[in-house]
């Protein structure tokens, strides 16, 4: 019989050895006993094994998993649970995200779950006000509302992101966010010169600009 074999006839394996350990013996020991071993990982309120143990062990109770996630309040493990487990309540994750406040991990989660809502998900980012990563979702997510997210980042002073929405959104309203840059004078200066330089707004303006032309020629 294997070293690790005979540990798991013995019950202090599980209360001695490291989260390593039995996140190991999970995967390779046909001896071991996977309900202890997830409650001794739960009581150890280590959300990283907590995660490892449902991405890598044959049999994983989800729900045990799941509700110990959410009780540790680990946004990071929580994310990447939803994106590893075969079974994960992602409605339920996803409000345990909103509920922590993490838009970053709220983000990732629209880019890597099945069946994520990003809906529910825009309006948290919109409720908390974090314009990069609502930036960040208009430019990756398969899902996003541009108009309601346009006029979010018109309210930011935070003009990089003003910027780099218009290199990267599949819509945008170049007018307006010109409009915003030159409002903050001193504050829109760097940025307005990076939209000089930038393919896609340059263009974008020189439409602009050749309309408002047009527009004011004399009549003939």
């Amino acid at each position: 019989m294997s070293d690790t074999g005979a540990k798991m006839m013995n019950e202090d394996f599980y209360a001695s050895s490291p989260s390593s350990e039995i996140i190991r013996a999970g995967r390779v020991s046909a001896g071991f006993d996977y309900a202890r071993g997830l409650d001794e990982l739960i009581r150890r309120k280590e959300a990283r094994f907590v995660y490892l143990a449902g991405t890598y062990w044959k049999r994983f109770d989800s729900g045990a998993g799941f509700r110990a996630l959410c009780e540790l309040g680990d946004a990071e493990y929580l994310y990447r649970a939803g994106w590893y487990w075969k079974e994960f309540d992602r409605a339920a994750g996803l409000e345990k995200l909103i509920a922590l406040g993490n838009p970053r991990y709220i983000f990732y989660s629209g880019l890597d779950w099945k069946g994520f809502d990003h809906g529910r998900a825009f309006d948290a980012l919109v409720a908390l006000g974090d314009v990069e990563y609502l930036f960040y979702a208009g430019a990756h997510w398969k899902e996003f509302d541009y108009d309601r997210g346009f006029d979010e980042l018109m309210k930011t002073d935070r003009l990089e992101f003003v910027y780099k929405a218009g290199c990267l959104w599949k819509r945008f309203d170049f007018l307006r966010a010109w409009k915003r840059l030159e409002y903050f004078v001193e504050a829109g200066e760097e940025w307005r010169g990076r939209a000089f330089d930038h393919e896609r707004w340059r263009l974008a303006l020189r439409m602009i600009w050749d309309e408002l032309w047009e527009k004011e020629l004399p009549v003939r």
